[in-house]
């Protein structure tokens, strides 16, 4: 049986990788054989614990740790039954984090409300670290002093130093070697997500330094000046390259195996923009029939509950029945306990029943003999 392999190579969370992706690709899965390949910064954390226990929960899942993995990609990793990890790859743990937005001018009074804000979140994150320490605890069986202060050193590992403290389980070697610390474009996305930055040797020394950023922002400078100089001077023919990135999702909107671009960046044709239009229609569509669906049925949640008031203000154990059928079920009840009685002047089953009228019964009556006479 072919082994189901999934790619988890970008951000953890909702509109991407997320847990009901997650779900829908190992649904028809049971328990057959699937390789996750994971190279992402991570993400939230509310979809990486559920994809944890997802993947513990099918319990035959082996996950690959390719370029680089931190924060919560590592959590999921480690739900797989097996974990390998590419020898050119690291690997980072660190602590919960909170997005803090306050600014501006306050009074003492709104300092002090803040720092109660602030608190309260530091006492969420110290919960929320620990449990995260605790998962990392059991599956390296390092002590939790020994896990939280790796956390706290935000420290980048390479891939013999993630077996050395347990995190995997296999080093391997790859088919084609890279050296993802040359992708200037790799290391300023993890700097920009407000990771650490990753460790980089020097060829001269072979010691570890960090990106020196303003050396390499001019550097890139120089660049872009001296290509518009030689722009200046001549017209240079457009050569068309493949992309040295694909983004496979576009790819599969415009179906192409691949996109191609030229000096001066990515051009589509017509009926490409369309087909990307057409796309974006087709999802607004998607959400508008959504968000109508949520309407119509808190409309009808609403119209139901109306509809139980009445029954449930009759008696105690029609109000605490939870479906239709237990309240119909104790309507049934009380009424049995109540005494049947024939309403008076009802007709049963045995009184006689003509259609003939008695027209000779009618005249003999004492009003209308008088009216006869009188007539």
């Amino acid at each position: 049986m072919t082994t189901k392999t999934i790619i988890i190579d970008g951000y953890i969370g909702p509109y991407a990788y997320s847990k009901q992706f997650i779900r829908n690709e190992l649904a028809s899965q049971s328990k057959n054989q699937v390789l996750v390949k994971i190279s992402s910064l991570g993400g939230s954390v509310d979809d990486a614990l559920n994809i944890y226990d997802q993947f513990v929960e099918h319990g035959n899942v082996t996950a690959e740790l390719s370029a680089f993995v931190a924060s919560s990609a590592t959590l999921i990793s480690l739900g797989a039954k097996t974990v390998r990890m590419n020898e050119n790859s690291f690997y980072l743990i660190h602590k919960a984090m909170n997005w803090v937005d306050e600014w501006g001018t306050m009074n003492e009074d709104e300092i002090d409300t803040l720092i109660a804000k602030l608190e309260a979140q530091k006492q969420q994150l110290a919960k929320i670290t620990l449990q995260l320490a605790k998962m990392y605890v059991k599956r390296t069986g390092k002590t939790l002093d020994e896990i939280i202060h790796l956390m706290k050193q935000q420290t980048w590992l390479t891939a013999e130093e993630a077996l050395d403290w347990g995190f995997v389980d296999e080093v391997f070697s790859p088919e084609v070697a890279v050296n993802f610390l040359d992708n200037m474009q790799m290391v300023a996305m993890i700097t920009g997500n407000g990771l650490p930055d990753p460790p980089r040797k020097s060829l001269k020394t072979n010691a570890q330094v960090t990106v020196d950023e303003e050396s390499l922002f001019n550097r890139m400078w120089n660049r872009i000046t001296k290509k518009q100089k030689e722009d200046e001077k001549e017209v240079k023919p457009k050569n068309t390259v493949e992309m040295k990135n694909q983004f496979l999702n576009v790819n599969k909107v415009l179906n192409v195996d691949k996109l191609e671009s030229s000096d001066e960046g990515v051009f589509l044709n017509q009926q490409q923009l369309e087909s990307i239009e057409d796309r974006l229609s087709q999802d607004q569509q998607i959400v508008a029939q959504r968000d109508a669906a949520i309407t119509e049925r808190d409309s009808a949640r609403t119209e139901l509950s109306n509809a139980y008031n009445p029954f449930d203000s009759i008696d105690p154990s029609i109000s605490s029945a939870q479906t239709p059928e237990a309240k119909a079920q104790a309507i049934r009840t009380l009424l049995a306990k109540k005494p049947s009685v024939q309403p008076a002047g009802n007709q049963d089953k045995s009184d006689p029943v003509s259609d003939e009228v008695q027209w000779d019964v009618i005249n003999s009556l004492p009003h209308n003999k008088h009216v006869d006479q009188n007539s």
